[in-house]
């Protein structure tokens, strides 16, 4: 294969988290008696960090009110995630070719990189993940390219060896910032149109369509 490392955005590109993730937006609203809550807001903020998620939905920007609302959303996080997150029907067969095929992977989220450890052992899965590199693990997130320059140092890699794999239009920034190569995946919010404004090599509508890239 060209690529010895293939790098993965989680929420949305992995997995699909729409219910929990929701679910936490919708009890953070409640509990903080918050106007305005919307399914279909909530669900295009995905794949952003929960600071401009919250700043997008509420409007908020007062550093302390958005921690107060951060911390309320990880609390039922940690209730809700693990069980109601589901794997994309493809991800494990996809997963599986690459390790069997020699690739590394990782994965670059703006998630906790704790939760999505979790998750995988959850799902039986985390033996394909070399290594997770999530918001925690970052001083800047995405399209900042830092989580990615970092899997590249980890793996010591060259950009040319890697593909970052992801559903957003943030992921395709990130790519586009580090240099390295990108495939979108339509899974997602971020369409076809709006992957095209930006640098990839591939725009597939499932996982396993990246095999042809690798």
């Amino acid at each position: 294969m060209k690529y010895k490392l293939c790098l993965f955005d989680f929420d949305y590109t992995l997995a699909d988290t729409t219910k929990p993730i929701v679910e936490c937006f919708r009890h953070t609203f409640e509990t903080m008696n918050l106007d305005g809550f919307d399914r279909e807001r909530v669900i295009k903020t995905i794949g952003l960090t929960l600071d401009d998620a919250f700043l997008e939905l509420t409007g908020i920007n007062d550093k302390e009110k958005v921690k107060e609302l951060i911390a309320i959303y990880r609390v039922k996080s940690e209730e809700t995630t693990i069980q109601n997150t589901v794997l994309f029907e493809d991800t494990i067969e996809t997963l599986k070719a690459l390790k069997d095929n020699g690739v590394k992977i990782g994965i670059v989220s703006s998630r906790m990189g704790a939760r999505i450890d979790k998750i995988l052992e959850h799902l039986n899965c985390r033996r394909y993940v070399d290594h997770i590199i999530g918001y925690e693990n970052v001083l800047t997130h995405k399209p900042n390219p830092e989580g990615l320059i970092k899997a590249l140092d980890y793996f010591n890699c060259k950009k040319e060896e890697v593909l970052y794999v992801g559903d957003s239009y943030i992921d395709a920034k990130a790519a586009e910032n580090g240099q390295i190569d990108f495939v979108g995946v339509t899974t997602g919010t971020t369409t076809q149109k709006d992957f095209e404004e930006y640098n990839n090599i591939k725009i597939v509508n499932n996982l396993s369509s990246i095999l042809d890239v690798m």
